[in-house]
């Protein structure tokens, strides 16, 4: 051989070695002309019926593993080699396409999973998903960058070939982690920003997946959210089938396992998912960004609520403390109603409905023995009419008091013995209603509810009926001033007691006898 043939095959040989790391055609072929080479040399005494030949140990190809890349290391002489079994050598190099264009692969079938698919995925699987979509796109984005490198021609030891063992050891470590998109066998796009684009695919799949798993960690919270965020996930994962499919990929497991647990959680959750779970209505994989977008305005959202949660339950927990510091320190009760009604209404004004149970229930018990500590801020009077109007429709909901009668009552019951009083506020509550009337052996209790923008004209004809003793304001529950409906008072010669707190039989009492006791006795005595 000639210097010059010597140093042409050097460089060929140099030249396909290059080319054969980022080309995975060429490398096949490679691997198939030198296996042609062995059979052609073999010794004609090693054809066949060698005792060291063992059958069981012959392969037509190299041995590959799921997760390296397979060996390309080819044997420096032709002994002992066992018997070469594979197809002829004609056929062999009549398989080399060097140079030519490989024929385009058949069209994938994204709707027909792998054996290794899983049919039924469950909400615990979910995280394990979320980590190996995010791995694979940080691959998806190597593949791309590896291509770039090897292309202005870095050193493959050193620029490449440790990033390759390090994302490899990374899929090991995870399983059931096949990151194909790194694999010899591969997909090879001729734009390396298809992988840039399957990158993002699998980068929204993931997002979708940590936002639907916080809806199901707290789905009372999220109840809103839960929807909205199925259809972002299936948008994700049909975007991620079509990418794929663009490049020629293979199916992946991971995006048929979101999208069997979207179809399973539809069906048990009984929710139609209207877009993005049929093979012909595909998600634009292009729209990537318009996704991210989308996801990260829900996820934002749903931080906003958890927020609120947060101070909510904050909030709660200090009317909560507020309501047992009152039944420890009475003397001190004003005080700590004025801190529960601010904080009450710091709670409204932060989007707690004033109709809600939780809280509600909280003061149910109190809300009765409420002294009068002034103008009350508009989000406590809300709630504090929300409760009166839920008293007045259930009829296990009334306060009942277990103290004793006060001396006050019995006093009451001697100045009003037989007469019947009017009671103008708020909404008629039937026990309150019986209860005030058996302890002041009263009559009638005549109750005039009251409403937002009625006319005052319509109380004066209670107040003026002949066998009317006393006249009660509560003034909470009254839109009406005290002095519109202290002229009728004074117009019919009745006296008008203000009811500052609630119903009960002893604060009723009390404040008629602070306010109109002599009055009472005076005309008793006439």
């Amino acid at each position: 051989m000639t210097d010059d043939l010597a140093t042409a095959l050097a460089a060929i040989t140099k030249r396909l070695l290059q080319l054969s790391a980022s080309d995975e055609e060429l490398r096949g072929s490679l691997r198939t002309l030198a296996y042609a080479i062995l059979a052609s040399t073999e010794e004609p005494d090693r054809q066949a019926g060698t005792p060291d030949a063992d059958a069981s140990n012959v392969t037509d190809s190299p041995t590959t593993d799921t997760d390296t890349a397979p060996r390309r290391d080819v044997p420096s002489r032709p002994t002992p080699q066992p018997e070469f079994t594979g197809p002829p050598v004609e056929e062999l190099i009549s398989r080399l396409t060097l140079g030519q264009r490989s024929p385009a692969p058949p069209e994938t079938d994204l709707s027909r999973p792998w054996r290794s698919h899983p049919q039924q995925v469950e909400d615990a699987d979910l995280p394990l998903i979320e980590r190996r979509c995010r791995l694979k796109a940080e691959g998806s984005r190597w593949a791309a960058r590896r291509r770039r490198l090897i292309a202005e021609g870095a050193d493959f030891a050193i620029d490449i070939a440790p990033i390759d063992r390090e994302i490899i050891a990374r899929a090991k470590e995870l399983p059931d982690c096949f990151l194909w998109m790194n694999h010899p066998s591969g997909p090879s796009p001729s734009d390396p920003r298809e992988f840039e684009r399957l990158a993002s695919c699998f980068d929204n799949v993931a997002e979708a997946l940590s936002v639907l798993r916080g809806i199901l960690a707290d789905p009372s919270l999220f109840q809103n959210e839960f929807e909205q965020a199925l259809d972002l996930l299936a948008e994700a994962q049909s975007a991620l089938r079509y990418a794929i499919a663009i490049m020629d990929g293979p199916s992946d497991t991971d995006q048929f396992a979101v999208f069997n647990w979207l179809k399973g959680t539809a069906a048990e959750q009984q929710i139609f998912i209207q877009r993005h779970m049929r093979m012909n209505d595909p998600a634009d994989p292009d729209n990537w960004a318009a996704l991210a977008a989308r996801i990260e305005a829900l996820e934002s959202g749903m931080q906003e609520v958890a927020q609120r949660s947060r101070l909510r339950n904050k909030l709660l927990g200090k009317v909560r403390h507020k309501l047992t510091q009152i039944a420890d320190d009475p003397e001190a009760a004003d005080e700590h109603w004025r801190v529960i009604a601010a904080t009450v209404d710091d709670l409204i004004t932060n989007g707690l409905p004033p109709s809600n149970r939780e809280l509600r229930e909280l003061l149910l018990p109190a809300i009765d023995d409420l002294p009068e500590i002034g103008e009350l801020p508009p989000g406590f009077q809300q709630v504090h009419d929300e409760i009166d109007r839920f008293i007045a429709t259930s009829s296990t909901a009334e306060p009942s008091s277990s103290a004793p009668l006060a001396p006050e009552v019995y006093e009451v019951a001697r100045l009003l013995n037989g007469q019947s009083v009017v009671l103008i506020g708020g909404q008629r509550r039937r026990a309150s209603q019986q209860a005030l009337r058996d302890a002041f052996r009263l009559q009638e209790l005549i109750w005039v509810e009251t409403r937002a923008h009625e006319s005052v004209s319509s109380f004066e004809s209670y107040v003026a009926q002949p066998d009317v003793a006393v006249v009660l304001l509560a003034i909470r529950w009254s839109s009406h001033s005290y002095g519109q409906v202290r002229e009728f008072c004074e117009k019919y010669g009745k006296p008008l007691v203000r009811l500052p707190g609630g119903y009960s039989t002893n604060q009723v009492a009390v404040q008629i006898m602070q306010q109109c006791s002599d009055r009472l006795s005076n005309d008793s005595h006439n």
